[in-house]
């Protein structure tokens, strides 16, 4: 079972990132300079 991290956002576009850090700290990053995003995760 492997987890899927997914973020959408107007100026990255779609993101399927595989780790847990890193997918918190892109959505840390997106929060800090005022981007709007779309997160979802799912297990394949």
């Amino acid at each position: 079972m492997k987890t899927f991290y997914r973020i959408s956002s107007d100026e990255l576009g779609t993101v399927l990132i595989r780790r847990r850090k890193i997918a918190k700290a892109l959505r840390w990053w997106l929060r800090e300079n005022g981007f709007v995003y779309k997160y979802m995760f799912y297990v394949d």
